[in-house]
């Protein structure tokens, strides 16, 4: 009276067991579980252990991805980001938080 082994279907189309799957890696138990709660792509499911595959979590995963550079759509937002960048200092919070300090800002304005 064994259990059935469940079967999962991955992107190519093929069935695995998590044994097989097992088999093909080099992966234990609950890292093919892990990997198939993430993605069913049959890429990143069958990559060999040790590789690291893109799941989309992980602190050091998420900081060496490139920053994504906002596109200036029209010429308001080009000015605007000029002037940003020539009056910095004030947009600075901790430029900021020292004008208040010493009492040049009074809730939003200046004197």
């Amino acid at each position: 009276m064994g259990r059935e082994v469940k079967l999962f279907e991955l992107s190519n189309g093929k069935e695995y067991s998590i044994s097989e799957i097992m088999l093909k890696t080099g992966c234990k138990n609950s890292a093919i579980r892990y990997r198939l709660s993430k993605t069913r792509d049959a890429a990143k499911i069958l990559a060999p252990k040790g590789t690291h595959q893109d799941y989309g979590y992980g602190r050091r995963r998420v900081l060496k991805k490139p920053p994504k550079i906002a596109k200036i759509n029209n010429q308001a937002q080009e000015i605007m980001e000029k002037y940003i960048i020539n009056n910095k200092p004030f947009y600075d919070k901790y430029f900021r938080l020292a004008l208040k300090k010493i009492s040049c800002i009074k809730r939003g304005g200046i004197k």
